[in-house]
């Protein structure tokens, strides 16, 4: 009887080779599919108007490596949050915000979750973290309701409620910490940096900037500070600072060494926004001033500054720094954002032989992760039409 069950449910699936088989049938018929095949039941949350959602569904949800993976695992399906039985899935799970990502156990409780956006890489974490019982956020959820308070459960708890953008991460964290004897542990130092919520005020960020320098022994330094100049974005963000020297304030209370650097840093993220003149011209200085100060390393900082640069100017010496900072980025790290942006400067600069390169370089690494290469995709079609 299980076997003919599971020859006529899997006739509604929409079978196609290499992606990811989606079962079209009501949420019923689903558990006792999933009851059937001992599977768990992934659902793609999703709106017709949700652009990020109509991305996952074109370019990870048909990826050979994520089909194997999701239907050797779940029994798959979507649902519109707003038509159908969509609506009161939405409320029956809490789900908001879109792509949401749903793990839902044969007896209708919640396995896991996640939300957003995510190259292939991320998607197929996801899927690994629903099927491991230390990570799934439903089973420890319900754990932590029924009154486990154990280290290792607080933990995992917290660091799955972020990971999913879910719940107060931060709550559990802080519960987590107050039993611990010492939060200056390399494991809860590790712990306080991955988890350091984006409140300056919050008693977890105020112990990583207090104790900035003790961390740096066990975590990666950029790590540290990139925890804490989001917190501090968040409170002038918040609070509408824009004065210069209110915004060098907050960076130098967190950072007595670094807090011009990161105040000016903040100045360019800024002004990355401007469309009048005056504000671009002055990005372009402030940033060629920057690096001639502090020789930027940090590959993320170079390639905005690159893009920017592509978006602000047409100047070839200008354009060439950019290509500079491109290839300084590809020196660090060798991946497809640096060959996507010295692509595009190429195309600018007319270098038709290095741009082909390394727009088929970026091409394939984002192929083999799952990431839009559509804009890389238009550049080496410029660059194969130039003389």
């Amino acid at each position: 009887m299980k076997t003919l069950f599971l020859t006529l449910a899997l006739g509604l699936c929409v079978p196609l080779s290499a992606q990811i088989t989606f079962t079209d049938t009501t949420w019923e018929q689903l558990l006792l599919l999933a009851k059937a095949s001992d599977k768990p039941i992934f659902v793609d949350a999703y709106t017709q108007w949700c652009s990020p959602c109509k991305w996952m569904a074109a370019h990870i949800f048909t990826r050979e490596d994520v089909g194997l993976f999701f239907n050797e695992q779940f029994i798959n399906t979507k649902l519109d949050m707003e038509h159908g039985e969509g609506i009161l899935f939405a409320r029956a799970y809490d789900v908001d915000r879109f792509p949401t990502f749903l793990f839902i156990q044969p007896e209708g409780d919640l396995l896991h979750r996640g939300l957003g956006r995510m190259n292939a890489l991320e998607f197929l974490e996801l899927g690994a973290a629903a099927i491991d019982s230390t990570r799934q956020l439903g089973v420890l959820q319900r754990k932590y309701e029924a009154g486990d308070r154990s280290p290792t459960l607080l933990k995992n708890f917290a660091l799955s409620l972020q990971t999913a953008m879910y719940g107060q991460p931060e709550a559990i964290a802080l519960e987590y910490l107050q039993n611990q004897p010492d939060w200056g542990t390399p494991e809860n130092l590790a712990f306080i940096t991955q988890i350091c919520p984006g409140q300056i005020e919050h008693p977890i960020y105020q112990f990583l900037q207090n104790n900035r320098k003790q961390a740096y022994q066990y975590v990666d330094s950029d790590k540290v500070d990139e925890a804490l100049k989001a917190g501090i974005r968040a409170k002038l963000a918040s609070a509408g600072i824009t004065r210069p020297d209110s915004i060098l304030m907050f960076f130098q209370a967190a950072f007595p060494d670094k807090g011009e650097q990161y105040a000016t840093e903040y100045e360019l993220q800024q002004l990355r926004r401007s469309r009048d003149p005056a504000g671009r011209q002055r990005y372009l200085e402030l940033a060629l001033s920057f690096d001639r100060q502090y020789h930027i390393t940090d590959p993320a900082l170079l390639n905005a500054m690159g893009w920017t640069f592509l978006t602000f100017t047409k100047e070839k010496p200008l354009l060439e720094k950019a290509r500079e900072w491109g290839q300084r980025t590809l020196n660090i790290q060798d991946d497809f954002a640096a060959n996507n942006l010295l692509a595009a400067l190429c195309l600018q600069l007319e270098d038709k032989g290095a741009g082909i390169a390394h727009a088929e370089k970026a091409i394939g690494m984002a192929e083999k992760i799952g990431l839009d290469a559509a804009i890389t995709h238009s550049i080496l079609e410029d660059l194969r039409k130039l003389e």
